[in-house]
C-alpha cells in the first residue's frame, strides 16, 4: 500500500521496511513536468539499497529533486511485484 510522506526520512524508513519485510518490491509515485497525472517507478528487491541511496543523492529532505524543482516524490510503499 502506498503512504503518503513528506520527508526523506520517511522514504528512507519505508525502504527498510521493505528490505526488513523481504519486500518483492517498492513503488515510488512522483510528479513529472508537462505531465498531470503522477508516475510511479517500480523497484525490485535486489536494487532496493542502491535506489535509495539514489534518491537521497538526488531528492531534498522535502522530496523535491535537488536540480528538477517540478519533480517531487508524493507517495512510496512496499510489496508484491504483482501488487502494482
Amino acid at each position: 500500500m502506498l503512504r503518503k510522506i513528506n520527508s526523506i526520512n520517511e522514504l528512507e524508513d519505508i525502504f527498510n521496511e521493505a528490505l526488513k519485510e523481504h519486500a518483492q518490491s517498492v513503488a515510488v509515485e512522483l510528479t513529472i513536468p508537462g505531465q498531470h497525472d503522477t508516475e510511479f517507478i517500480i523497484n525490485r528487491y535486489k536494487s532496493i539499497r542502491n535506489k535509495l541511496n539514489y534518491y537521497k543523492r538526488t531528492y531534498g529532505e522535502n522530496l523535491v529533486h535537488k536540480k528538477v524543482s517540478s519533480i517531487k516524490i508524493l507517495s512510496a510503499g512496499y510489496g508484491d511485484a504483482d501488487l502494482w
